[in-house]
C-alpha cells in the first residue's frame, strides 16, 4: 500500500497508511501541502542530512531581565531582523558585561547562525563580523555550522521548502514555538560545494551591499549635518518657548490657534535665520499632491504605494499593492515621477518620508493616506529627504498635525514646511550617496530573490548548472 494518497489539495484531504503515521496524529501534520513538498524533496536525488549533523553548539538564548543598559555587549533581538536574512544594528540594545560573562554560552561569533524559534518561526541568518561576540536572546537558537556554506544554509532554511518542514513541526501549537529536537531534525540538501558557493555568494554579496548602503547614508547625513549644524539646533530646541510666543502679522500661516505657534519649529526657524541660513517653504520649491482610494481587483500591474510600503529612504515594492492601467491613466494628478518624496499623512506613522526612485518602476501611484512632494529641481530631492527625516525636520512635519484621535497632516501644511537651502555642490554629493544607497538596497533585495529561487529550482530539479560554470 502507498504511504498516503492525496484526494484533494484545497481543502486538504488525504488518506494516510498506518505505517506512515509518525508521532503526530493531528490532521494538519498530514496536510496535502506539506506532503507534496516533502515528496519533492525525497524524490529529487539530492543528498540530505539532518541539521544536527552539520551544526554544533546548539543553544537557546536567555532573557536578560534587569540587565539592559545604554552601553555594553550588543544584545540581539527579533526587532533587529531585517528582511529575514540580516541583522540591523542601527537600534541595537545592550546588556552589561557581567551578565554576558555569566551566560557566556549565549555569546555568538561571526559565521554562527541564529534561528528564530518564537513568533514568525524559521527566520535564519548568519551573524556578521561586526556583531561577533554579541549576546543572543531567548527568541533565538544559535549554532555553529560545519562542512556547509552558512549562507547557502540560511537560504535553504528561509526557502519555502525549509519553512515547510518548520511549519509542519509546529502546526499543532497554539503558541508557535520550536524546540532543539525540531530544529536539529530538519533535513538539509547537500549539493556540490560549487553550487553552495554560487547561491551563498549572492546572500553574502547582498549583505555587503546593505552595509555599504548604510555607510553611504551615514556619510550623506554627516555632510548635511555639518552644513546646516543640525546637531547645534537639536540642542537649541530645549530653549524653545513652552508657554507663550510673540507672532507678527507677516509670520501668520494657515492656522490661527495658539498652540500652532508655541512650538520648537518656529523657534528653530528663527534661530536658523539668525545664523543666516536661507529658508524656503516647500510650496516655493515643489508641487504637493496626494493619492486616492482604490478597491478594484482586476488586471493590476502598476504599484499603488501605501504607508506600509514606506521603508526608510525607499519604497518597498515587494509589499506594494497594484492598480490597473485604466485607473492609473484616469488618476493623472496622483501619478508619481522619479524622485518624488512620499509622505505618510494619517495616523501614528505621520513623519515617515521616502523617495520614489527605482529604475525598474517608471510608473506608480499612491493611496489616499499618503501625499507626494515633486521638487522643481530633482537634485534637491535627496538632501530634502534627509532633512525631513532629521530630528529638526520631523519637528517641522509634526507641527501641522491635527486631530487628537484621527491624526492628519494636510497638504497645505506640507507646503508650509521650511527647508534650508544648501550649496549645489553639496546637493550633488548628498544626492550621489543617497541614490547609490538606494540602488544598493534594491540590488540586495534582488540578489536575495535570486538566491531563494535558485534553492527552489535546485530542489525541484530545474537548476541551471551552466550558471555555476560561467560564474566559476
Amino acid at each position: 500500500m502507498n504511504k498516503y494518497y492525496i484526494l484533494h489539495s484545497k481543502p486538504s484531504c488525504a488518506i494516510i497508511s498506518e505505517n506512515f503515521m509518525q508521532n503526530r496524529i493531528d490532521a494538519q501534520f498530514y496536510s496535502s501541502e506539506y506532503l507534496t513538498k516533502e515528496k519533492i524533496e525525497f524524490d529529487n536525488g539530492l543528498d540530505y542530512v539532518e541539521l544536527g549533523e552539520i551544526g554544533t553548539n546548539f543553544s537557546y538564548g536567555t532573557p536578560p531581565y534587569g540587565h539592559i543598559c545604554d552601553k555594553g555587549v550588543p544584545y540581539l533581538r527579533i526587532l533587529d531582523i531585517e528582511d529575514d536574512f540580516f541583522l540591523n544594528d542601527s537600534n541595537i540594545a545592550f546588556i552589561d558585561e557581567e551578565y554576558h560573562l555569566k551566560n557566556i554560552r549565549n555569546e555568538v561569533k561571526a559565521g554562527d547562525i541564529l534561528f528564530r524559534i518564537k513568533g514568525q518561526l524559521g527566520q535564519a541568518l548568519v551573524v556578521p563580523q561586526k556583531l561577533s561576540n554579541s549576546h543572543t536572546g531567548s527568541s533565538f537558537l544559535r549554532f555553529t555550522p560545519k562542512s556547509i556554506n552558512p549562507y547557502f544554509l540560511v537560504c535553504y532554511l528561509n526557502s519555502s521548502f525549509g519553512r515547510n518542514q518548520l511549519n509542519r513541526k509546529q502546526s499543532n501549537s497554539i503558541i508557535q514555538y520550536l524546540n532543539i529536537d525540531d530544529i536539529t531534525s530538519i533535513r538539509v540538501p547537500i549539493p556540490s560545494p560549487e553550487i553552495q558557493k554560487y547561491i551563498g555568494d549572492k546572500v553574502r554579496k547582498a549583505e555587503e551591499l546593505r552595509e555599504e548602503a548604510k555607510m553611504l547614508k551615514k556619510e550623506a547625513e554627516e555632510i548635511l549635518n555639518a552644513e546646516l549644524k543640525l546637531s547645534y539646533f537639536s540642542e537649541r530646541v530645549k530653549d524653545a518657548p513652552k508657554m507663550y510666543n510673540w507672532i507678527y502679522g507677516e509670520t501668520f500661516e494657515v492656522r490661527i490657534d495658539s498652540q500652532y505657534y508655541i512650538n520648537e519649529t518656529n523657534f528653530i526657524n528663527n534661530e536658523m535665520n539668525k545664523k543666516e541660513l536661507k529658508l524656503k517653504r516647500i510650496s516655493e520649491i515643489a508641487y504637493v499632491g496626494k493619492g486616492f482610494s482604490y478597491t478594484s481587483l482586476d488586471n493590476k500591474s502598476i504599484p499603488y504605494i501605501r504607508i506600509s510600503d514606506l521603508d526608510d529612504l525607499l519604497i518597498n515594492f515587494d509589499t506594494a499593492e497594484l492598480v490597473d492601467e485604466k485607473t492609473y491613466s484616469e488618476k493623472k494628478s496622483s501619478q508619481l515621477e522619479q524622485c518624488d518624496l512620499i509622505f505618510a499623512i494619517t495616523g501614528a506613522t505621520i513623519g515617515k518620508v521616502s523617495l520614489f526612485y527605482n529604475s525598474k518602476h517608471s510608473k506608480a501611484t499612491l493611496s489616499s493616506d499618503t501625499a507626494f512632494v515633486r521638487l522643481k529641481d530633482k537634485n534637491d530631492a535627496a538632501y530634502v529627504l534627509l532633512y525631513l527625516k532629521s530630528f529638526i525636520g520631523q519637528l517641522g512635519i509634526l507641527k501641522g498635525v491635527t486631530g487628537a484621535t484621527n491624526r492628519h497632516l494636510s497638504l497645505e501644511h506640507i507646503g508650509d514646511i521650511f527647508i534650508p537651502v544648501i550649496d549645489n555642490k553639496l546637493k550633488q554629493e548628498i544626492n550621489m550617496r543617497v541614490i547609490k544607497s538606494i540602488d544598493n538596497i534594491y540590488l540586495s533585495k534582488q540578489l536575495i530573490k535570486e538566491a531563494k529561487q535558485d534553492v527552489e529550482d535546485l530542489i525541484e530539479g530545474n537548476f541551471d548548472m551552466s550558471k555555476v560554470k560561467v560564474n566559476n
